[in-house]
């Protein structure tokens, strides 16, 4: 039953963006002289973590219809993040 539970809340697609928005982020920071901390993080798995519980607190304040829109936002989001170089990366997180 917990491996049920737990494979139902990987599939949610904006958890997912969130693991692909560390993994993506991870291999730059060396490259823009940055560490985790920049991020209010100790480390990927605490930016992880904090990104899902963003998450979770923005999605109990949606309609379900809408529910279904930013988890699809969060798909395209995350096609999209495997595709960035860190320079865009940056431009995304740093650049005004």
């Amino acid at each position: 039953m917990l491996l049920i539970a737990f494979l139902g809340c990987s599939a949610d697609a904006c958890y997912q963006l969130c693991a692909t928005t560390a993994q993506a982020l991870e291999p730059c920071l060396a490259e823009w002289g940055s560490t985790w901390e920049d991020f209010d993080a100790s480390n990927r798995v605490a930016w992880g973590d904090r990104c899902r519980s963003q998450w979770d607190e923005e999605r109990v304040k949606l309609e379900l219809r809408q529910v279904d829109v930013a988890s699809a936002a969060c798909t395209d989001a995350a096609d999209d993040f495997d595709r960035l170089s860190c320079d865009e990366l940056r431009a995304l997180y740093f650049d005004p």
